[in-house]
């Protein structure tokens, strides 16, 4: 247990923190914020995946190939980026103790919400009629060592890839991260997934709530708190995305409503919005190719995690695209945001072909 626990907190932890590490180099904002380098390292984590893993599952690869090269570039990724960034840690461990001294009411009061739902994770589970299949796929990705290469309701072989489960490989992901841990892919998606994605979304929010509110911090704190009521208050119907981020985060679906979509936002809005980047002769702010690259990244892993976000992720960046597109006058940034779409393109594209 000891052993699962401590290869949980460094491929879910310390991993993603370092890829993150890396990214921030090629900013000039967010150096010292360990939330953002989360939330970049997982956009980076979760694109790289799919980047892998759909050659591999259309070439009837094994799950063991699979994880072998994924561990291994993810690997070496933090490997140099632990090198490139060592000095750089300290600075990062001052920053927090600063912030920490300036917490507000509002934001320890948001602290204790997120230990009791932590601490409700822990103790209780929720399951539902998707464990037939996401979690039965998991489950026999790994005792098989194949990539979607058996019907998980009959255990019977697929005569051909299911169109809508082969573009969006998360439970595929989850299969992995169980034979990295050592840990059996139900627990995987109960309880470790529901934890650590559930901290993963308020790191989002208090990002989001940062950039929209200029960084102050008490503002931020009520922005929490009364997303959080939001959240614990919306269990009026089964399918409110509140809901789905409070009982149901191990599905990729919920994951991209609670998480990627609003983090789509944050990045769009970074971009455009940013604090402390110069301005340009025509009182546009400056983007850098790394900016760009993330938010690719960001649209590559709406599509690993759910098939609803190679079209959702598209919709809602396109619309952000055109929105500040027209406010700056700017064709140029729209294609951009047509760019950063192609991951979604191709992947819609071949579902049309497969289907």
């Amino acid at each position: 247990m000891i052993k699962s626990i401590a290869l949980t907190a460094i491929f879910l932890g310390a991993l993603p923190f370092l890829l993150g590490l890396f990214y921030s180099r090629f900013t000039e904002e967010e150096k010292d914020n360990p939330l953002f380098h989360m939330a970049a390292g997982y956009v980076i984590l979760f694109g790289l995946f799919e980047i892998l893993a759909l050659p591999m599952i259309f070439t009837h690869q094994s799950l063991s190939l699979l994880t072998s090269v994924y561990v291994g570039l993810l690997s070496a990724a933090a490997a140099v980026s632990l090198i490139l960034n060592f000095r750089r840690l300290s600075s990062i461990v001052r920053s927090v103790f600063r912030e920490v001294r300036h917490f507000t009411l509002c934001i320890w009061a948001q602290l204790l919400l997120i230990l009791g739902q932590v601490l409700f994770y822990a103790r209780y589970q929720y399951q539902n009629a998707d464990d037939a299949f996401f979690v039965a796929a998991s489950s026999t990705s790994l005792a098989t060592d194949t990539l979607l290469a058996y019907h998980p309701y009959t255990g019977t072989a697929y005569a051909a890839l299911p169109s809508r489960y082969a573009l969006s490989p998360f439970y595929i992901f989850t299969a992995v991260v169980g034979k990295v841990t050592d840990t059996h892919p139900a627990i995987v998606a109960h309880t470790i997934f529901m934890i650590v994605f559930l901290l993963l979304a308020y790191a989002v929010y208090a990002l989001l709530g940062q950039i929209l509110f200029s960084h102050d911090m008490e503002k931020t704190g009520y922005f929490l708190l009364v997303l959080s009521a939001l959240h614990i208050f919306s269990a009026y119907s089964e399918r409110t995305a509140g809901l789905f981020l409070l009982i149901r985060l191990w599905q990729g679906k919920a994951l991209l409503a609670g998480v990627l979509l609003p983090l789509v936002l944050y990045l769009t809005l970074r971009m455009h919005l940013p604090r402390g980047q110069k301005e340009d002769l025509d009182g546009e702010k400056k983007t850098r190719p790394a900016d760009w690259l993330l938010l690719a990244a960001a649209m590559t892993a709406c599509c690993m995690v759910s098939s609803m976000g190679i079209m959702l992720g598209a919709v809602m960046l396109g619309l952000l695209g055109i929105l500040f597109a027209w406010r700056r006058r700017s064709v140029r940034l729209l294609v951009c945001m047509a760019l950063c779409c192609l991951p979604n393109l191709i992947c819609a594209g071949i579902y049309l072909l497969i289907r």
